[in-house]
């Protein structure tokens, strides 16, 4: 069931998931996220009220926390101890070891039960996913303990 905000009314309507608003949901993942991690409202469309709903489980934080625990542990760890067949895209280490502190917070947040903001789970997602961002790629300009401290600032207005 969704809880979407119907514009012409400005009333809140409770309603099944249509067909095609459950594969949009399901194709892309990635675009539900950039917009919600910028703010649009979960009970905007029903793509994004679904989509929303899978970022609010428990399950699905702990997940992300554990992807992050593999980036941290991969840049962290010597490279001589480093598997031969490590993550398909290299971590940036010195950038994420600088900021340590910031992305350990945001792991602790993501594990917390109770509800979260879906927009800073959202940020989370568009942050680990994003292979040009600065957790990947060396030429990224984005500050990443700025978009670490924001995401871990928006886990914790819950709603």
């Amino acid at each position: 069931m969704l809880l979407l905000l119907d514009e012409r009314t400005d009333a809140l309507v409770v309603r099944s998931a249509r067909p095609w608003e459950l594969v949009k949901a399901g194709l892309c993942p990635h675009h539900l996220d950039e917009e919600l991690a910028r703010g649009a409202s979960p009970d905007a469309t029903g793509p994004l009220a679904l989509r929303a709903q899978t970022l609010a489980r428990e399950s699905f934080r702990r997940g992300l926390a554990r992807s992050a625990r593999q980036i941290l542990a991969e840049a962290v760890r010597p490279p001589s101890a480093r598997p031969a067949l490590g993550p398909a895209v290299p971590v940036c280490r010195a950038r994420i070891r600088a900021v340590a502190t910031e992305l350990t917070e945001l792991i602790d947040r993501l594990q917390l039960p109770g509800p979260v903001s879906v927009r800073g789970v959202a940020q989370v997602c568009v942050l680990l996913g994003d292979g040009s961002g600065p957790l990947y790629h060396p030429a990224s300009r984005d500050d990443l303990r700025a978009r670490l401290t924001e995401a871990a600032g928006a886990l914790s207005q819950a709603g």
